[in-house]
């Protein structure tokens, strides 16, 4: 469950003395919750500060052979390098050797440690003029940070949004189709499109980014890809029940939405403040303006102010009754295949960073098949999708994200 910021930077890497100078200063003076630690097990787990914490354990070098993928370089480099729960949960880390003219800095984060606007505050802490307050002695498992109104019905409108999301997705792989692993595929879009859609319709680029997933897996299901696709064992699994994977174009699908519980105003930069609401992408709508419009009509300010109060509810169970639960029925999420898509959508204010593209690593829980996150970040938006290995044609699904961005673009501007 590791999260990461990544960006692909011209030139030869920083020397590691040198960037290990710039974590330390940077800790001590614009990001001291980077200090701090997991410490305690269970319901007496709390984040404290390192008192022996060192820059040198917190930056780590990665040599790429010659020509390789890069990004997917960075999925590995998270997997082999695990972070040491005695110590904070993140690290920059820097890929080179890939190219000669260019190296790759990534800030990564257990995502217990930072959500997705934890990890943008950190990111821009480390390598921008962005502050972050100073760490406070906060248990883990407590919503003390997320305090709100709520009781038994906003407990019981979170547990039916939950049970939303248990329900059975399309089949999305056949074991026999891969291995253990994930993949990483990421696609970069120009933002005029998006501009111009938004003047159109109303619609923010968050919004007309789920919905390119929408047309995306409507046109992956369907066989509409421009691949030649195979026989009558293809045909049963865009219908969602046989082998080879995909999810049937005439059929909606239900995914997980993470959205923050805290503003960024209030946010600390540390800790886990995100709840999940269920969102129907509508892959059976034929039109790209009325897929458009069914997916912002789930995701308005009433809709998600809605949702985090039910999630801050949920938060408010006491961690009595909520570890033991956690612990019992986590195992229950290995089991089987993993079948849930989970869509997150991250804006990061404009960052001079001078770097040849941004995107994120994502988490990829147990019992995910995939997760796709939308990145609205200066002037382009990046689609990052990570997949299980046995995920059939993810290259072929995230391709279609640029006809679905010109078949919505033409319906908009028509």
């Amino acid at each position: 469950m590791h999260v990461g910021l990544a960006l692909r930077m011209p030139g030869s890497p920083p020397p590691p003395a040198e960037l290990r100078e710039l974590v330390a200063k940077k800790v001590a003076t614009q990001a001291p919750v980077l200090a701090c630690r997991l410490v305690g097990k269970g319901r007496r787990a709390r984040w404290e500060p390192d008192p022996a914490f060192d820059p040198a354990y917190h930056v780590e070098y990665h040599r790429v052979p010659r020509g390789s993928d890069v990004r997917q370089a960075a999925v590995e480099a998270m997997r082999v390098r695990g972070l040491p729960r005695e110590r904070p949960l993140w690290s920059l880390m820097v890929l080179h050797g890939h190219a000669d003219d260019e190296h790759l800095l990534c800030y990564r984060a257990h995502h217990a440690f930072q959500d997705g606007i934890g990890v943008i505050s950190a990111f821009r802490a480390l390598l921008g003029d962005h502050e972050l307050p100073s760490p406070e002695t906060t248990p883990a498992w407590s919503g003390s940070t997320n305090r709100g109104t709520g009781g038994g019905a906003g407990v019981g409108g979170a547990l039916a949004d939950l049970l939303r999301l248990a329900g059975p997705p399309p089949r999305w792989f056949s074991p026999a189709t891969g291995g253990p692993g994930r993949h990483l595929h990421v696609v970069g879009l120009d933002i005029e499109p998006f501009h111009d859609i938004a003047r159109a319709t109303g619609a923010s680029v968050a919004q007309i980014g789920v919905s390119l997933i929408a047309g995306a897996l409507r046109s992956w299901g369907s066989g509409r890809s421009g691949q030649p696709q195979p026989g009558p064992a293809a045909a049963r699994s865009v219908a969602g029940g046989g082998p080879g994977g995909g999810v049937a174009g005439g059929r909606d699908v239900v995914v997980a939405l993470p959205v923050a519980l805290l503003g960024l105003g209030r946010h600390t930069g540390l800790g886990n403040h995100a709840g999940l609401i269920p969102v129907t992408l509508p892959c059976g709508e034929p039109g790209a303006i009325a897929r458009l419009q069914r997916v912002a009509a789930q995701t308005t300010l009433r809709r998600l102010g809605d949702a985090r109060r039910k999630a801050r509810a949920l938060y408010r169970v006491p961690a009595r009754l909520t570890v033991p639960l956690l612990r019992m029925l986590s195992p229950l999420a290995s089991l089987g295949e993993a079948r849930q898509l989970n869509v997150s959508a991250i804006h990061l204010a404009r960052f001079g960073h001078g770097a040849r593209e941004m995107f994120v690593l994502p988490p990829l829980a147990p019992g995910v098949a995939g997760m796709i996150v939308v990145l609205h970040a200066g002037e382009a938006v990046s689609f990052s999708g990570i997949f299980d290995a046995r995920v059939s044609r993810p290259d072929e699904l995230m391709g279609l994200l640029r006809p679905a961005l010109t078949e919505l673009h033409a319906a908009a501007t028509r």
